[in-house]
């Protein structure tokens, strides 16, 4: 396939394949509990149930690493951030494509070395489960947008003793990926949700599938608001070159994170939320579920996991926000949502303004802990600048080029909305949570016709736009 054709393919429709069926909660029940007679980790996941998404969602290969690229824009933070934010796009561009009407791999993906499998189911893992999980809450509340956050992100503004680890630990291992924001307006009133996602990818047989969902039953067990644990969404997609497979799982909780005014939710956004010095707490036995343990063998079902991805022995550590602190929390979550918004863009010094000073790096941290913003200063600036994306949707963000071997040139844009940019800019969040869905209802609306290459426009304002030129420079 030459290159133009590949870009185009990033665009046409996609069915991704989903299954949340109760043989599927039965084969990740089967293995967490013979898992748990040799593992006491597997006893304190959350016990899984269906939910209702039907047999398949429409997507397209663009809109996976749209996802993919907002989900991971917080892991850089070099001097080539910049340039680090586009790889998502970049390495991934050639590896998703339509088998009749069906999302898969492409066969250059299928053909990668063992290793680099793992890096690219990972990566892909996150894009595709972001895909269905607000596929998934689009349908169950269609009146909210949601906003993926990294959890660590949002967790180190609060916990010294636990979020930010740099180096992988039995604690890391142990908790959940994002957490997924639901903002809603209705009259005099805003309300706030907060699900628990775990993203899990393989190449390998739906049985890998089934103990990475076992797994991912107990990191998304580690956080509690109030005393209560929200809901959570579990993702595994295999995939493979005719038909990629989301398995998807929905442990129920309490998703009611925050409600009030209009009024009241634009005042506890505006304020920036000060570092809180709490610290994690081992779960509980009463916490874990009742399977009982027998010290005799126990064959796992097929396609145990590896050393690498078995969760270390042992209950986790679990965040515990006070009652007292869900505006607090929802104030953490919303500014996270502003940063990796404009991080996507490019503006890394006005994403600064919306961390803690624990996130900036400002104050220090715990030994082995990681500082999200800790850039030399001459780095800290924006780099977005205006881009029209189509005659009717113009933004802000960074355009990324990189020669190709038929002489032509890869375009990469990303940026965000220019009226949504600008709110962000201008500190003004509550704003920005109010027009970002309205924003690409407007433009969905306008038929729109990109000029070249593929666009995508997120309902958080987020846009990426790929496309091949004949540029030179």
């Amino acid at each position: 396939m030459d290159i133009e054709s590949l870009v185009r393919s990033l665009s046409q429709p996609s069915r991704l394949v989903v299954d949340s069926s109760p043989r599927l909660v039965d084969a990740v029940e089967k293995y967490a509990k013979e898992a748990a007679a040799k593992n006491d980790a597997y006893r304190y996941g959350k016990a899984p149930s269906t939910v209702r998404i039907g047999q398949a969602v429409e997507t397209s290969p663009a809109h996976v690493l749209h996802e993919l690229g907002v989900a991971t824009t917080l892991l850089a933070t070099s001097p080539l951030a910049q340039v680090a934010r586009h790889w998502a796009h970049v390495r991934y561009c050639a590896t998703l494509t339509r088998h009749r009407g069906a999302l898969g791999l492409t066969q250059s993906a299928q053909s990668l070395v063992y290793h680099h499998k793992v890096t690219q189911s990972e990566q892909l893992g996150i894009g595709l489960a972001l895909v269905v999980a607000k596929k998934v809450l689009q349908r169950q509340y269609p009146q909210w947008t949601f906003f993926a956050v990294d959890a660590e992100v949002a967790l180190k503004a609060g916990f010294i003793d636990g979020a930010g680890a740099v180096a992988p630990s039995s604690r890391v291992q142990k908790r959940p990926d994002y957490l997924l924001v639901g903002h809603h307006s209705s009259g005099r009133r805003s309300r706030m949700k907060i699900v628990v996602l775990e993203c899990k990818g393989t190449h390998q047989s739906p049985g890998f599938a089934y103990g990475q969902l076992a797994r991912a039953a107990v990191q998304v067990r580690s956080l509690t608001v109030g005393g209560r644990r929200p809901p959570a969404l579990m993702v595994a997609s295999c995939l493979a070159g005719r038909q990629i497979t989301s398995y998807v799982l929905d442990p129920p909780g309490d998703d009611e994170l925050w409600d009030g005014t209009v009024d009241d939710f634009a005042g506890m956004v505006q304020s920036s939320p000060e570092d809180h010095h709490w610290r994690t707490r081992p779960a509980t036995v009463d916490e874990a579920r009742t399977w009982p343990v027998t010290d005799q063998d126990v064959e796992l079902p097929e396609a145990a996991a590896t050393a690498a991805d078995e969760l270390p022995p042992g209950a986790p550590e679990v965040f515990d926000i006070p009652e007292e602190q869900r505006g607090w929390f929802t104030g953490i979550l919303t500014r996270a949502v502003a940063a990796t918004a404009l991080l996507f863009a490019g503006d890394s010094g006005t994403a600064r303004t919306y961390a803690t000073p624990r996130q900036r790096g400002e104050s220090e941290p715990p030994d082995g802990q990681l500082r999200l913003f800790e850039l030399d200063q001459s780095w800290a600036r924006t780099t977005a600048t205006s881009h029209d994306v189509t005659d009717d949707l113009r933004a802000q963000g960074t355009l990324y080029r990189t020669p190709l071997p038929n002489g032509r040139t890869l375009e990469v844009f990303r940026g965000v909305e220019i009226g949504l940019y600008g709110q962000l800019a201008d500190g003004e969040l509550a704003a920005y949570f109010r027009a970002a869905p309205s924003v690409r209802r407007r433009w969905l609306r306008s038929r729109p016709r990109p000029r070249d290459g593929v666009v995508s426009l997120g309902r958080d304002g987020t846009v990426l736009t790929v496309r091949v030129t004949d540029r030179r420079d």
